[in-house]
């Protein structure tokens, strides 16, 4: 049975000198997918019928399929959201007032929904005490991810900037959308990139993080964004008071200083029109089929494709990331109390729902601060993904129980082919425990050094095998050479899990 499955799997169209892996595994891949809605759609269990938890997640799932809804509610509650947040200038042209613009307060109602614009900030584990969490600011993400795409002129600018045109018109309704202004809003995200890093530089740069108080952070930053209001206002409307000994790690913090310049000196239609663009552009995918479509040219130009996966792929992914405890049976009895269950309650409007569910996840962040660490809880990632993960602050290695079937394991299975599939997973997350990230955190979690210099040299000269490798690498497909110095952390964990599960 095990050979015939093996055999099946096989794509024998397929060159394994020149690409094994379809080689391997092309005919599954084909046969196969991941059914991210068979859990939203099946007749619930009869222990289950009566859990609020349960019934609300499908109830979101059913408002996300339901386009005729979708379509009748069409852009109202975003565009109410949108008017709330002090309204898109570029919409309004001439009757937008920029007398009520205050960029502290624009920040803070978006920072409600968890959206971090420009400056990012949130609760995470303290990495020099992982018993704690502690308050972490750094950089947040541009629209084309890295300065590099902003250059040049490229087929991709041009469909980032017309994607901007193409929705402001949309949602215009018949008014002309002055071009001029989506060229600001271009130009402006194009300024703070040059200062934005890269996750070379990000993971080369690591001792340059800023370890300091919430009472010395205007000092820290010494710009005129007050850095400390915000964040003082934004774990207020959590209840979480914050004290001048609350410690706060600040990364990147050179682009942070050199984005609040930038502000100082941009006006405040810009910033409005920017800020308001980025909302809009991160909910376009929950908007009617009309307004998702315009995305299509952009993802085609910046992704290599722009086929829609089906809606009800789309929602059941969508429901298992952020509620995927409620389609765990065994998480929900556990974990679940009443007064999270009630938190999860969803009306017929999937947008309303969606924004709901920000809020929902963006409190849950800020709670986190004053709260232990309970190093035995379930982490973010949903216990129905088919992955692994190793957590340094936690020293664990996480096995969700979606990867524990067919390919990678099955209990009937011969030990050496567990071995060879789940074996090497195990083997690839213990790894990352000594890799160039993971070997920076002790036993308990901690980042300190805890190697001798001798070690470090030597694990330093050896990785520079594994770097140079796959920095030879080419992907065909793009034409494009591999950053072997970036991707050396799994390019490690990859041959340690191997050599690991052989042996």
């Amino acid at each position: 049975m095990i050979a015939n499955y093996l055999l099946e799997s096989i794509d024998k169209t397929a060159d394994p000198c020149d690409n094994f892996f379809q080689f391997a595994c092309g005919t599954w891949l084909k046969k196969n997918r991941i059914p991210d809605d068979d859990m939203l759609t099946s007749p619930i269990p009869a222990d289950l019928n009566n859990l609020q938890s349960v019934i609300n997640a499908r109830r979101f799932y059913e408002t996300c399929i339901n386009e005729t809804v979708i379509e009748s509610e069409s852009i109202n509650v975003i565009l109410s959201i949108v008017n709330d947040l002090g309204g898109w200038p570029i919409l309004q042209g001439s009757s937008w007032n920029e007398t009520s613009f205050n960029l502290t307060n624009l920040l803070i109602r978006l920072r409600e929904y968890g959206y971090n614009m420009i400056y990012g900030f949130g609760t995470s584990n303290d990495d020099k005490n992982s018993s704690t969490n502690f308050i972490r600011v750094y950089q947040s993400d541009i629209a084309l991810a890295q300065r590099s795409n902003y250059l040049n002129e490229t087929k991709v600018t041009r469909s980032y900037r017309q994607f901007i045109q193409d929705v402001a018109s949309a949602l215009a309704v018949g008014r002309i959308v002055n071009s001029s202004e989506v060229d600001d809003i271009y130009n402006f995200e194009k300024l703070i990139s040059t200062f934005h890093w890269t996750p070379a530089e990000q993971h080369a740069r690591q001792n340059e993080t800023i370890r300091t108080t919430v009472g010395n952070l205007s000092q820290t930053f010494n710009t005129s964004f007050g850095f400390t209001n915000y964040i003082q206002h934004i774990y207020s409307l959590s209840n979480i008071p914050l004290y001048d000994n609350d410690i706060v790690s600040v990364s990147e913090l050179e682009f942070l200083r050199n984005a609040s310049s930038i502000i100082d000196s941009s006006s405040r239609r810009v910033l409005q029109n920017y800020i308001i663009w980025r909302f809009i552009m991160s909910r376009i995918t929950d908007m009617p089929k009309r307004y998702r479509a315009l995305k299509d040219p952009f993802d085609e130009a910046y992704r290599g494709t722009f086929a829609q996966r089906p809606r009800s792929i789309t929602c059941g992914s969508y429901i298992n990331s952020n509620m995927s405890f409620a389609l765990s049976k065994i998480y929900i009895k556990q974990y679940f109390d009443e007064s999270a269950k009630q938190q999860y309650i969803f009306n017929e409007s999937y947008i309303s729902n969606v924004l709901k569910l920000l809020k929902i996840k963006a409190n849950e962040n800020l709670r986190m601060l004053r709260e232990l660490v309970d190093r035995k809880a379930w982490g973010a990632s949903p216990p129905t993904i088919v992955n692994a993960f190793y957590s340094p602050p936690r020293n664990q290695i996480i096995f969700p129980a979606g990867i524990l079937q067919m390919p990678f394991f099955n209990k009937d299975a011969p030990k050496y082919l567990n071995y060879g599939a789940i074996g090497v997973v195990i083997g690839h997350e213990i790894t990352h425990g000594f890799d160039d990230s993971g070997r920076q955190y002790d036993k308990d979690g901690n980042r300190i050094s805890w190697w001798t210099d001798d070690t470090i040299k030597k694990f330093n000269e050896r990785k520079q095998c594994i770097i140079d490798q796959y920095s030879n690498y080419v992907v065909t497909q793009i034409n494009r050479t591999l950053n072997g110095f970036q991707t050396q952390g799994e390019n490690i964990a990859d041959n340690g899990g191997i050599k690991e599960s052989f042996y």
